[in-house]
């Protein structure tokens, strides 16, 4: 009854969020735009997507002045050579360098010569369209809210670990919107992050999570709430930022490990309440094989339990699909159904680990 009982409960965990995500409708509501905006992105090592990001930014509709400042983290290759020939052809992009070591050293230099009161956060992998900046800012304003989540999602390939990772990021924006729609966000990420300058540098001053070198989203995104400010999610298909994913599986795993890191100190209550909903989930069927095995008049449990799982699942993750247009990623479900206890558990004991490896660098 108890394998039972946990896979009905993730089938009404799943229900519950369709109905909250959906039923507030995200129309955009126009409102006047009278601030100019100041998009930052920090960099390292990116020569081979320079070009489709600043082609993105530089073709947004807006009505208002914008910047676009470019802080290279000490690349090796030819990235900042690359952005000092985007600066020639446009005045509104701006090229620092050599401002520390770090993300955050780079996104904080940004923000303190960011000359106006909006700033836009979005990485240098990311592709977005030409109504990013209109739709973002549209949501800062109009929902009178302090920090705007924005849609991310992967780009297509036809790899079997592509639709894995896009699948498993489908159920992970699925929290993010659910935990945002509870006022109570539980993820962000910045690839897509629209925020008020004054507010990251009071941030910034704070020092809150200088300990851990990545997280700035995350910790930021803290930072607000623990100072009763409000955060939204910008569900509109304009906002959509799509971004590179890990192609290998050592990839994925370092990027799991990055992100375990930081989450014990910017993980709040209710979103570990719905992730572990979701591990029991899938360790439910599990537990209903091993006994089903040693008797097979439990076959009805286990039965029960695979078809309701795979039934959330479908929900969970074919309302994200068609908002990302990647209904096609469906028919990866058997297979992640399959594999995700596995990747589960290895992610969890990998999670232990002090260091992880990002852009040619140890971490910690």
């Amino acid at each position: 009854m108890l394998l039972i009982s946990i896979t009905l409960l993730y089938g009404v965990f799943a229900v519950f969020g369709m109905y909250l995500i959906w039923s507030e409708k995200s129309i955009r509501v126009p409102v006047p735009i009278s601030e100019s905006v100041s998009v930052i992105v920090a960099l390292r090592d990116e020569e081979k997507n320079i070009n489709r990001l600043v082609n993105g930014l530089i073709r947004q509709k807006y009505p208002l002045q914008i910047e676009y400042i470019f802080v290279d983290d000490n690349s090796s290759d030819q990235t900042l050579n690359l952005l000092n020939e985007w600066a020639l052809k446009d005045n509104r992009i701006k090229v620092l360098s050599r401002v520390g070591d770090g993300k955050k050293s780079c996104i904080a230099a940004a923000i303190k010569i960011a000359s106006n009161p909006i700033v836009i956060q979005t990485d240098a992998d990311c592709e977005m369209g030409e109504y990013w900046i209109m739709s973002s800012v549209n949501k800062l304003l109009s929902s009178k809210h302090d920090m705007v989540l924005g849609p991310v999602y992967p780009f297509q390939t036809k790899t079997i670990l592509n639709g894995l990772v896009r699948l498993e990021w489908l159920a992970m924006q699925f929290i993010t919107v659910l935990t945002s729609r509870l006022k109570s966000a539980g993820m962000a990420n910045g690839a897509n992050l629209t925020f008020y300058k004054k507010d990251y540098e009071d941030f910034s001053i704070s020092k809150y999570g200088e300990a851990y070198a990545s997280g700035d989203d995350m910790f930021f995104m803290r930072f607000l709430q623990k100072k009763g400010k409000q955060v939204s999610f910008n569900l509109d298909k304009q906002a959509i930022v799509r971004t590179e994913m890990p192609v290998s599986f050592k990839g994925l795993l370092e990027q799991r490990i990055r992100w375990a890191t930081k989450a014990g100190k910017t993980t709040n209550a209710l979103t570990y309440f719905f992730t572990f909903l979701v591990v029991l989930a899938n360790f439910s069927w599990i537990g209903a094989i091993v006994i089903v095995i040693d008797n097979m008049s439990f076959f009805t449990v286990f039965s029960i339990c695979v078809v309701w799982k795979l039934i959330t699942d479908l929900v969970i993750c074919s309302n994200m699909a068609r908002f990302y247009n990647d209904v096609k990623v469906l028919y990866f479900l058997p297979i992640i159904f399959i594999a995700y206890p596995i990747y589960l558990l290895l992610g969890f004991v990998l999670s232990f680990k002090k260091s992880y490896r990002w852009k040619s660098r140890r971490l910690k």
